[in-house]
């Protein structure tokens, strides 16, 4: 049937690219380009575009030209090949990176199997329906609205303030999904993306812009896509341990720490900490790993690590606290005093310590006092340092005279060991240990 179908470029994507900003990073959501029949019940991993398919990607690359920047494709070989080829049109030879959060699963699915039973179960329409209107989530799948700003906050942070188109090539029901939830519109059939159709996304000085077809609606940079609330907190959760433990592990088990940096920045995290209440529970997070594929990792000090996908999880040895909030409270720096709890059959208690809230609103590097690492107070001084980088944030200049106090207030062999300790678990840079050096003389 398609080879019937006069295709062409869907003509709504032409006035949004006339009136897009030239000196602002774009992200565009875009659906891949003209595939062959899907067979029912078929995903068609390796279905690829069809040559009017290629044809109409190289046009449009074409159009993109200069002004492409990024490209970025669900790993399903469609999506890839669009890429390609829109890459060839454009006569540029930037990599297509291939993103999880576009498909295979794509951000609305955590748990493949249960999402697929929910797939057939209710049908592509009556799921898409859920989709753009519904609040709560299916078995296996992500609460549809915190997925969607995610996704965008995702695509934004990989654009990276650089000014021009980033494409991102999915499938039709993520572009439909996000730009309803981003409009606030409940699109239906006819509103589904033709292929090669997609919503855009930018910042101006008005705010954050959302474009699909006749449509455009304008987000207030006062209210985040990711603002640190429970519900946000916990769908983090729920999203890295469905990619790296599962959610049948039978493990209890705290996810806190940095990680949730990634709701502040959009970029993946550095590395997810699982903490186990108890010697059973940690036994059944390393074997959900093993059973996952993870690959077992040069150990760092105090913890397993291992790689799972684009992931890295670290089992920290220590075994305690019992409870969410005492977990949080031995952490060293507020914005990392975020933590969900994981208990059997997908049981979820989220936490965000209010000195969290206050980093957050004052947009500074805040310490939890007293310290109860105190001893390793100059690898939390270098951590300072880099959460300063990453949030754009400033460290009061108080904070930084409590670490030294606590340093100058120790015996010169503490001192050494306290020195000693920063450069066996720290990542070295800032200068620290050559400052404490010279406070030691």
């Amino acid at each position: 049937m398609t080879d019937t179908i006069q295709w062409r470029i869907p003509p709504s994507i032409f006035p949004i690219l006339d009136r897009l900003p030239l000196n602002r990073p774009v992200v565009l959501l875009l659906r891949h380009s003209v595939r062959g029949h899907l067979p029912p019940g078929d995903a068609g991993y390796t279905l690829p575009i069809t040559d009017i398919g290629q044809q109409l990607g190289h046009e449009l690359g074409a159009i993109l030209g200069d002004r492409l920047r990024t490209l970025h494709a669900s790993p399903i070989l469609r999506c890839v090949k669009t890429a390609e080829v829109l890459r060839d049109g454009a006569g540029t030879e930037y990599p297509v990176v291939r993103d999880h959060f576009l498909g295979d699963p794509g951000i609305y699915v955590l748990d493949n199997m249960r999402a697929g039973q929910v797939w057939e179960d209710r049908g592509h329409e009556n799921l898409m329906a859920h989709l753009v209107s519904s609040d709560e989530p299916l078995p296996g799948m992500a609460r549809p609205n915190e997925a969607a700003r995610f996704l965008v906050q995702h695509m934004l942070a990989v654009a990276n303030d650089t000014p021009g188109i980033h494409v991102f090539v999915t499938h039709d029901s993520l572009v439909t999904a996000t730009a309803a939830r981003l409009l606030k519109r409940p699109l239906g059939k006819d509103d589904w993306p033709w292929y090669l159709e997609g919503a855009f996304f930018w910042h101006d000085e008005d705010g954050l812009h959302s474009a699909y077809r006749d449509f455009e609606a304008v987000r207030n940079d006062q209210d985040p896509l990711c603002p640190l609330e429970e519900t946000v907190v916990s769908e983090f959760a729920r999203r890295e341990v469905a990619a790296t433990v599962g959610f049948d592990s039978g493990a209890r088990f705290f996810l806190a720490g940095g990680a949730f940096k990634t709701l502040l920045t959009g970029q993946p995290p550095r590395d997810i900490d699982f903490w186990a209440p108890s010697v059973q529970d940690r036994n059944a997070l390393i074997k959900a790993l093993d059973l996952k594929g993870a690959r077992p990792l040069p150990a760092p000090l105090f913890a397993d690590a291992f790689k799972i996908r684009d992931r890295v999880v670290e089992v920290p040895h220590e075994i305690g606290p019992t409870t969410l909030n005492a977990r949080l409270g031995c952490s060293d720096i507020a914005i990392s005093a975020i933590g969900v709890e994981h208990r059997p059959k997908e049981q979820w208690d989220a936490r965000i310590h209010p000195l969290a809230h206050l980093s957050l609103q004052r947009r500074e590097v805040l310490l939890l006092k007293p310290l109860i690492n105190w001893k390793y107070a100059l690898t939390t001084l270098e951590r300072m340092h880099r959460y300063a980088e990453e949030l754009n944030f400033e460290i009061p200049p108080e904070e930084v005279g409590h670490i030294w106090r606590i340093y100058d207030e120790q015996s010169p062999e503490e001192r050494e060991r306290m020195i000693e300790r920063s450069r066996r678990t720290g990542e070295g840079g800032y200068n620290i240990a050559e400052e404490a050096v010279c406070r030691s003389r």
